[in-house]
């Protein structure tokens, strides 16, 4: 299988939680904590990789939740 990746990016004052390839579910969390446990649990259970993304585009934090170790590498 497959893992799917899970973003958690803020959005002003809240942050949002999407799977890459669905748009249509996106949720919305009023702050970073909650966000990135969320994305955290999703990635987890499909063991797939969980990113933390500032608004300006930084990636803050990733974490590989799949049962082989993956490295991207950097743009």
């Amino acid at each position: 299988m497959v893992g799917r990746n899970f973003w958690a990016v803020a959005d002003g004052e809240e942050w949002v939680v999407y799977e890459e390839g669905l748009p249509d579910r996106t949720t919305r969390h009023a702050g970073r904590d909650e966000a990135w446990a969320v994305a955290n649990s999703r990635a987890a259970e499909l063991k797939g990789e969980a990113f933390l993304q500032d608004a300006d585009g930084t990636l803050l934090d990733r974490v590989w939740h799949g049962d082989f170790p993956r490295e991207i590498k950097p743009v």
